[in-house]
């Protein structure tokens, strides 16, 4: 659990947990096969971000050298891990600026990439030198979390531990609102208050999670997260002469009902599959948030499935290319909490160019789906239940 959440806060230096993906636009699935190299667009390939370095303070800075693209760094730890940091949106062309720290947890040298893509194609650059992290031994203290019934978070540090610290020069808070057990918004601020009634639907059980993040983590680390404290969106709004507590208000974007669809979909279930010995090509898997248009592609191609996890899944030594000549047959575990008797499912795969294709699950095991794909970029996990899905047994 510490570790998925840790991953979640990649992109606290933005204003809340934004979405990815490409810029295309949807069109007709195709049933069980892939988009053939001749059918896509011949596009130049984008220049590769360069002048790529850290700062003291765990900040990763690159230039992008063409205009307006949408980006993600890729930090890898001493492990060897691949961790992926995706604020979301675009950037223009010039100096930027990421906030890597929040992906660095051990001591040890650090690298990073930068992956560019636009309507001429996409690029990863080479990576940068390493960054040295010494992790600190002191770790901040969990704050003290009230939660009102529309949604509003204030916290504090417990008095007898709190001092000494600066809100916002040392230390934030990381507040995450669940739906059901699952996160759909997350803010990372340097404010004691955070108001999460614009998030929130009537009818919807709700908890929020925050821990206190550190803004310096070259001297303190993360805190633990707090248990979810419930909201109740449903309960009756105070009366008027009642005190009320004082809401610094966000000023940044609020997320629509398209984009808590988009969250709805993003898992934080260990990812578990199996390639077929005969595949001449590794591939990997991440859990990840795709964009509004690719969304909508999978909203096009799903029939009456209804879409449950969206993921990346690419060529592991090939980076982010959308193509393969073979074919690759994957074997993946289904998430528990999504087994039900009679239930099956199917994967799409968008393509680079917004290519919707469906691939139909290949095993009659009702824990895991086995599909075969030569094609590449954003991929959602979607299942139908009742008479009209392929039983599955197991």
């Amino acid at each position: 659990m510490r570790k998925g959440w840790k991953m979640l806060a990649g992109v606290l230096g933005g204003a809340m947990l934004v979405c990815s993906g490409y810029e295309g636009v949807p069109v007709r699935a195709e049933e069980g096969g892939a988009v053939s190299a001749e059918e896509q667009s011949e596009k130049p390939a984008i220049q590769k971000a360069t002048d790529l370095k850290w700062n003291e303070k765990g900040q990763g800075i690159f230039t992008n050298p063409n205009g307006t693209c949408g980006v993600r760094a890729y930090v890898y730890g001493p492990d060897g891990r691949k961790m992926t940091f995706n604020p979301g949106g675009t950037i223009p062309g010039g100096e930027s600026v990421f906030d890597l720290y929040h992906l660095i947890n051990e001591s040890g040298a650090y690298t990073f990439e930068v992956y560019l893509e636009n309507n001429s194609g996409s690029s990863t650059s080479e990576r940068s030198a390493a960054f040295e992290y010494v992790k600190p031994d002191t770790k901040l203290p969990m704050p003290v979390v009230s939660v009102t019934k529309e949604g509003v978070v204030s916290c504090s540090l417990p008095e007898n531990e709190g001092a000494g610290y600066a809100l916002g020069t040392d230390y934030g808070f990381n507040y995450v609102l669940m739906l059901n057990g699952r996160p759909v918004v997350q803010a990372g601020r340097n404010e004691s208050t955070f108001n999460f009634s614009k998030a929130m639907q009537s009818g919807g059980n709700y908890s929020v999670m925050v821990c206190t993040i550190t803004r310096d983590f070259t001297k303190y680390v993360d805190s633990d997260w707090t248990e979810p404290i419930p909201v109740n969106p449903e309960a009756e709004a105070p009366k008027e002469e009642a005190p009320k507590q004082e809401v610094v208000e966000e000023s940044g974007w609020q997320p629509t009902e398209e984009d808590m669809k988009m969250y709805s979909a993003y898992g934080l279930d260990e990812i578990v599959f199996t390639p077929d010995a005969g595949n001449t090509y590794e591939v990997t898997i991440e859990n990840s948030i795709q964009g509004l248009m690719c969304f909508a592609s999978f909203e096009a191609a799903r029939g009456d499935y209804t879409i449950a996890r969206t993921y990346n899944i690419y060529p592991s030594e090939r980076g982010k290319v959308s193509q393969m000549e073979d074919k690759a047959r994957i074997t993946m575990t289904i998430p528990e909490v999504l087994w039900a008797d009679g239930r099956s499912f199917r994967m799409i795969c968008v393509t680079e160019n917004g290519r919707p294709i469906v691939l139909e699950d290949l095993d009659s095991n009702a824990e895991t789906i086995t599909f075969e794909t030569n094609a590449y970029y954003a991929f959602a996990l979607t299942y139908r239940d009742g008479a009209k899905g392929r039983a599955k047994t197991r």
